[in-house]
């Protein structure tokens, strides 16, 4: 049995830092959004190149089984050097393989991360074989026989199995941890109810929380709880809404809790919500209560932006115990 499986995408990536890289901000009433730039015809030089795995369910699958849980993983990968690269890393690293689908008609996906002098990134992604697993893959019954699942991002073909993997949760009194991609966002609240309705917790960033919602960002505080208020209304028992260097927000139906961001120097946000959520679910499942869970989930984040590649920096249990307890006797 599992304590968790984590269903969703995998890839190779490749992080490349460039110091000919602009940003251009644009500014209206409403918002500011960023851009960035190259010369167009150029030849532009690369400064930072780095190859990881990546992707919500491996990036997960490896943190909760550094901090002691009993992980596997659903997903879909191709006959190809990136696949075997991925599928030794999460062999190495003590994770549960034999769901792993593998299949002949596509590649494993693959992305190329833009990093910014900022520390955030662009990512250009070709989502592969990810996309191509069925329902006739996945294997059911180890769902049904987890205590957890964590279900990211699901796109193409294989979309459909979003609402399928939450309602066989539900179904089976698994406990189900939603982090919805862009194509599940664009859904909206009223296509993705069913889902809503049998997670224990969804984890948004603001941005994917706005849009979803559809709550217009301008009246400061009171959007933000409009915005959390209605996603528990959806049914979800916790709703926890990061917000980068700004920290993250959860309500639980009862309590609001806010918890800051830890203070590091960042090198690439890349990963920092899947460490989050697996820092926050692993707290919970070790009988942590839910502030604590919440600190836990930034502890993680911290330490995976410290770094190129979405797993470098995940802590082990017993590192996240140490900066927990510290940080309570800082307190």
């Amino acid at each position: 049995m599992h304590d968790i499986i984590c269903v969703g995408s995998a890839t190779e990536d490749v992080f490349v830092g460039s110091r000919d890289l602009k940003l251009i901000s644009i500014e209206d009433l409403d918002q500011r959004r960023s851009y960035i730039s190259f010369e167009y015809g150029a030849k532009i030089p690369v400064d930072t190149l780095f190859v990881s795995t990546g992707g919500g369910a491996t990036n997960t699958a490896v943190s909760f089984s550094r901090l002691g849980m009993r992980a596997g993983i659903i997903s879909k990968l191709g006959q190809d050097s990136a696949a075997e690269h991925i599928l030794d890393e999460l062999h190495s690293e003590k994770v549960d393989i034999s769901q792993v689908v593998r299949t002949n008609e596509h590649p494993t996906g693959y992305s190329v991360i833009l990093t910014c002098f900022t520390g955030d990134r662009t990512v250009l992604v070709h989502r592969g074989a990810s996309t191509a697993l069925r329902e006739d893959e996945v294997n059911w019954d180890a769902l049904a026989n987890a205590e957890w699942i964590y279900l990211s991002s699901m796109a193409g073909p294989s979309a459909p199995l979003f609402e399928k993997v939450a309602l066989h949760a539900r179904e089976h009194g698994v406990k189900l941890a939603v982090n919805p991609g862009g194509t599940q966002i664009r859904q909206g609240m009223e296509a993705l109810q069913p889902v809503f309705e049998a997670t224990h917790t969804l984890f948004v960033n603001k941005e994917e929380a706005y849009e979803l919602t559809g709550v217009e960002p301008r009246q400061g505080r009171a959007d933000e709880m409009q915005v959390l208020s209605s996603l528990l209304s959806a049914g979800c028992q916790v709703v926890v809404m990061t917000d980068g260097p700004e920290g993250a927000e959860a309500h639980d139906g009862t309590a609001h809790y806010t918890i800051p961001a830890v203070p590091v120097k960042e090198l690439s946000t890349l990963g920092a919500g899947d460490a989050f959520a697996a820092g926050y679910i692993a707290a919970l499942f070790h009988g942590l209560e839910l502030r604590l869970a919440l600190r836990a989930g930034s502890l993680n984040a911290a330490g995976v932006i410290q770094y190129l590649g979405a797993k470098v920096g995940l802590l082990t249990w017993e590192q996240m115990q140490k900066q927990l307890a510290y940080g309570m006797a800082a307190e």
